[in-house]
């Protein structure tokens, strides 16, 4: 075995062994190699021989241990922000067995992958050779890694639907690489959210994980046979980043760590869980979207790329993960809150498992990828991160302190409000509206955009709906609630009325609308209703008759509570219009 080849891939999956003291707290250095957006990925290992660990990112390498002398791999261009850079992933190994750390670089999902051959000491000054190796790798969260035991890496990523890895011949490796399908063409074409790699059944072998399940290494011919797939569902929404097959509770079997959605919230693990002949996986959120859901009350968005590492050296392996900064731009919830690294320590104790969340740094992100990496061979495990916001290196810090000092920099148990439940919420529907064809309007309808009020977050606007074709909307027009979060309120003036009243209520439905509680001043009309969609439609009119209200002067409220687990996690409402029919049979009129 030539260690020099393997020593790469040793220190992406790295555990510390020294050992940590109950009193020591562990802090990170923050140091930015450049600010320019070159690449969502960036990685560390030694690139020009001299014993001493380099930084990688897109077109340059950064020499260290200063990292502040940069050269060229490839002719540098600044990527658009408003777009996506065509540098995703970096790894460095030495493919040709020269001795010399290459590179290998995955770019956007469903384009090509490349080796730049390192040149040696004599050729830095110019281009590396550049190999394209594998025409088509698609998957957010390709990986580098050993996954037969051959000795070297293999990439795992899918292809054409098809979830597979690729090998190389290490007698010609700048050759192309041969894709192995292990599943049927399931997967996304191009892009695909969750993707790991871990022994699941405890047999030795590596598996492939996704989001919706796991595909077994069988015993022989790995390379040629169809992988058996398990069904189970590894994320509450449509699939996070990396995924980690580890014993998190300590009883001898692995079980799953990932991410809900990597450009939106959720990062959990999946209790393996046999019984008889049965196994299945039970889930534990370790956090939300809502302070509430997390025992400490963090929250963060965009958790696009999560790493597995003993960062305390305590022999238990913590999650490094961050906000993926600007991953979708405007569109992610949360998308210009704080640029954090966290780490979440794993303790197991008598009341079970918990991750204790520690920030890293507030300022860098991440991107797409996290690569931890002992930079300056003081055993301790450091944060190389790259993204919209440049490379950071986040160097790895202990610090000695009392007993007052360790527990005054806990983190405290949350302790403030609660996430509105979603329990009870039906998908309540009803008839579609009768709008007059010549007024295009519902007769004696209060207009949703002609309301007033004020929400307690996000913004009330008036939107035309004449563009979506799957339904018609009332005067073509309705009142679009966006950017506000669960726990977030709106009151809607009415016209005065009295008495006991009919109301008839038109929302809108979609794949990134909300669950939502309506009331009539402090009387819900109804059960929670959840307004996901697969496509753009109303509600139809919802009916809710004897409604006795005292006084003139009412309002109809709107609370979001939270949103269909396939829903997109935007918590979007809008009304098209309601009606309030009064004792007598009229309607109440706007003024």
């Amino acid at each position: 075995m030539n260690l020099l080849r393997l020593l790469p891939l040793v220190f992406l999956v790295t555990t510390v062994t020294a050992q940590a003291d109950e009193f020591d707290l562990h802090s990170f250095d923050r140091q930015q190699l450049t600010g320019v957006y070159f690449s969502e990925g960036a990685n560390a290992a030694d690139i020009n021989g001299d014993g001493i660990v380099d930084v990688v990112y897109g077109p340059y390498w950064f020499a260290g241990p200063e990292f502040t002398t940069k050269r060229e791999i490839y002719q540098p261009v600044a990527q658009n922000r408003e777009q996506y850079a065509d540098n995703f992933f970096n790894w460095l190994y030495d493919f040709n067995g020269d001795g010399r750390n290459d590179v290998f670089v995955v770019g956007f999902p469903g384009t090509p992958a490349y080796v730049y051959e390192n040149p040696g000491q004599d050729g830095y000054d110019k281009p590396w050779p550049k190999h394209q190796v594998f025409d088509w790798v698609s998957n957010e969260s390709p990986q580098l890694v050993d996954i037969v035991g051959d000795e070297q890496p293999e990439l795992v990523c899918t292809r054409d639907g098809f979830f597979g890895f690729t090998t190389f011949d290490p007698q010609h490796p700048f050759k192309p690489w041969q894709f192995h399908r292990v599943s049927d063409q399931i997967a996304s074409k191009r892009f695909g959210h969750g993707l790991g790699v871990g022994d699941v059944n405890g047999d030795g072998r590596q598996d492939i994980l996704f989001a919706q399940g796991w595909f077994e290494q069988p015993a022989e011919n790995p390379l040629t046979s169809r992988w058996a797939m398990h069904t189970a569902s590894f994320t509450e929404g449509y699939g996070g980043a990396e995924m980690y097959a580890y014993d998190v509770d300590g009883d001898g079997d692995n079980d799953i760590i990932t991410g809900h959605r990597a450009h939106d919230f959720g990062l959990a693990w999946y209790e393996q869980v046999t019984e008889g002949d049965t196994t299945s996986f039970k889930h534990h959120l370790i956090m939300g979207e809502h302070p509430s859901e997390n025992k400490y009350g963090v929250v963060f968005s965009e958790l696009h790329s999560i790493a597995l590492a003993d960062i305390d050296g305590d022999g238990l392996k913590d999650i490094v993960t961050g906000k993926t900064y600007w991953s979708h731009h405007r569109q992610s919830p949360q998308w210009d809150a704080g640029a954090v690294v966290y780490w979440f320590k794993l303790v197991r104790g008598e009341n079970g498992v918990d991750w204790i969340p520690y920030q890293a740094d507030g300022e860098a992100g991440i991107g797409r990828q996290i690569s931890i990496v002992d930079v300056n061979n003081d055993q301790l495990p450091d944060i190389v991160v790259g993204g919209m916001l440049g490379a950071h290196v986040l160097t790895h810090k202990v610090q000695a302190a009392s007993k007052a000092e360790f527990e005054a920099a806990q983190p405290k148990v949350y302790a403030g409000p609660k996430l509105p439940t979603v329990e009870g919420a039906e998908a309540l529907r009803g008839p579609k509206s009768k709008i007059n064809p010549k007024t295009g309007q519902v007769e004696n309808a209060l207009e949703g955009e002609k309301q007033s009020g004020k929400p307690t977050g996000g913004t009330l606007q008036p939107q035309k709906m004449s563009g979506f074709k799957a339904d018609h909307w009332s005067n073509d027009t309705q009142l679009f609630w966006t950017g506000a979060k669960p726990g977030d309120t709106l009151a809607l003036d009415l016209p005065p009325f009295t008495g006991q009243v009919g109301v008839e209520v038109v929302l809108t439905t979609a794949g990134d609308y909300g669950i939502v509680q309506l009331s009539l001043d402090d009387q819900p009309l109804g059960p929670p209703i959840d307004l996901y969609n697969n496509d753009v439609q109303t509600t139809g009119v919802l009916s809710f008759p004897q409604v006795a209200v005292t006084g003139k002067e009412h309002k109809l409220n709107v609370r979001i509570l939270g949103a269909n687990r396939q829903a997109k996690k935007s918590y979007m409402f809008a009304i098209d219009y309601l009606r309030i029919k009064k004792p007598d049979g009229s309607f109440v009129t706007q003024d």
